[in-house]
């Protein structure tokens, strides 16, 4: 009597758990959002088939991957309140002033006149022959520039006397006085001809093919 007593509490006791093993994967596998699955071999997995959950990795294959955003990274969203929205004031609109100097260009908003570019700076000139920095070969020096006979002073007034050895009449200022022909007059000049109506006059030092005629005076 008492082994069958003790065989029927040790069904009872495998009865009980498998019946409580059963209500735990029934409780896990229709829990919402649970990801597990009935082993194989229970009733629960025999009676039906497996199916992927709701978000599982079946799903997240078949959905196409949200685009990264530009960067590399991804967009992240929060949300804000509104103590932290930040007070936008009437100097925020006013154009920034230190936008040309930071980025190399000028400010559409600025209304002054651009930095004038210096002019370059001036190239010397180099050193002339003759100066003290100058380097090189000196030039010949220029030729010796041909005299020039002075200037008449006098005024011929006339002639007179025999046609032979006519005498000339010359004014000098307020002076007056006659003069033939080879006669010096002033130490400068030589009086080669004369004439009627003019006189030739030379240049002492100069050779006698060196000459200017000289009319009457009016």
């Amino acid at each position: 009597m008492k082994m069958k007593l003790a065989l029927g509490s040790k069904r009872q006791a495998m009865l009980f758990g498998s019946l409580a093993l059963v209500l735990v994967l029934a409780v896990v596998r229709w829990r919402p959002g649970s990801a597990a699955s009935p082993p194989p071999g229970s009733s629960a997995s025999a009676s039906k088939p497996a199916t992927a959950p709701r978000g599982g990795a079946a799903a997240a294959e078949d959905e196409p991957a949200p685009a990264a955003p530009r960067g590399g990274r991804r967009a992240s969203t929060k949300e804000m309140t509104a103590d932290e929205v930040p007070v936008i004031n009437k100097e925020d609109f006013n154009p920034p002033r230190g936008a040309g100097a930071a980025d190399g260009g000028r400010d559409l908003f600025d209304l002054r006149d651009p930095t004038r570019v210096p002019p370059p700076t001036p190239t010397p000139r180099p050193p002339a022959p003759g100066e003290g920095a100058f380097v090189g070969p000196l030039p010949p020096p220029p030729p010796t520039p041909t005299p020039k006979p002075p200037d008449v002073s006098f005024k011929f007034l006339g002639s007179f006397g025999p046609k032979e050895n006519p005498i000339a009449v010359i004014q000098q200022g307020d002076e007056i006085f006659n003069a033939r022909a080879g006669d010096t007059l002033f130490g400068k000049f030589v009086l080669r001809k004369v004439g009627y109506e003019s006189i030739d006059v030379g240049f002492v030092g100069f050779a006698q093919t060196e000459s200017k005629r000289l009319p009457i005076s009016q």
